[in-house]
């Protein structure tokens, strides 16, 4: 309950920065309106801010505020949400001289560009092969999970705008912006496509579709990365999307396509 009324109070106040937003604009722009139809906007914010002033004399405090200030960490949290900001060096999230399991050996190791990420990922899955390709590039840190051969979860320690699920989610109008920068905030600690499931916001199929294209962007990137060291270990997938398999040659094939896209336009702005 007391979440419930919290996640309504974050959603009132971003649609009161919506209406100042467009009033603002209105403004600006010089657009003429009725002043009948106005006046009705002005009641009905006047009745909306009289509703909540009666609510706070009443209990004291707005229903649904902290008794205690947050956490630092918290804040950071709800901040930055989970991804690293674009601007921080790549991490490693741990020692790639260790197992990501007890369960995990090491079975392949190379050091430099000695084999192209396509010719590697194209050979892993040929052998059907069922493990974690941890690959370090200059920018960034990929870890690949491979199930006989398919792969079932693509991860890297720095997203961009635009490739992050949620941000997937937005572009494919399964959700709007707010409520999932609503969802990002209050359950920061939680994976997102566990979190939107849950509360309805999004389909099965609809999550499968974004996961399925964040992969590819993925793939993408990593498809034209230059590897400076690589490792697979050999073991169970640990953070396997359930429902997700999707063939590795498909994801090489689509990354050379749009590799060669973006050469083609290259070209033609030259």
């Amino acid at each position: 309950m007391e979440l419930d009324r919290h996640l309504k109070l974050m959603a009132l106040d971003m649609a009161c920065q919506r209406l100042a937003k467009r009033v603002k604009a209105l403004a600006r722009a010089g657009v003429i309106m009725h002043p009948a139809r106005l006046d009705g906007v002005d009641r009905l914010v006047a009745r909306a801010l009289a509703t909540l002033e009666k609510g706070m004399s009443s209990s004291g405090t707005p229903s649904g505020f902290p008794k205690k200030p947050p956490s630092s960490n918290l804040l950071r949290r709800m901040l930055h949400g989970k991804d690293l900001a674009e601007e921080d060096p790549p991490t490693l999230t741990r020692s790639q001289d260790t197992p990501p399991s007890e369960k995990h050996t090491l079975a392949l190791r190379g050091h430099g560009a000695c084999i192209p990420a396509p010719d590697l990922l194209g050979f892993l899955s040929t052998q059907h092969k069922t493990g974690m390709l941890e690959v370090v590039t200059p920018a960034e840190v990929y870890a690949v999970e491979f199930e006989a051969g398919d792969i079932v979860h693509v991860h890297v320690n720095r997203t961009p705008t635009g490739h992050r699920l949620g941000d997937v989610l937005v572009s494919q109008g399964a959700i709007d912006r707010e409520m999932l920068e609503v969802m990002r905030k209050v359950y920061a600690s939680e994976r997102l496509g566990e979190v939107l499931l849950r509360q309805r916001l999004v389909t099965r199929e609809q999550l499968f579709w974004a996961l399925q294209t964040q992969i590819q962007l993925l793939f993408n990137r990593l498809f034209v990365a230059p590897m400076t060291r690589f490792t697979f270990w050999a073991g169970p997938p640990i953070h396997a999307n359930r429902g997700i398999r999707l063939s590795a040659m498909t994801l090489i094939l689509e990354g050379a396509r749009a590799f060669d896209e973006r050469g083609g336009m290259k070209a033609k702005r030259a």
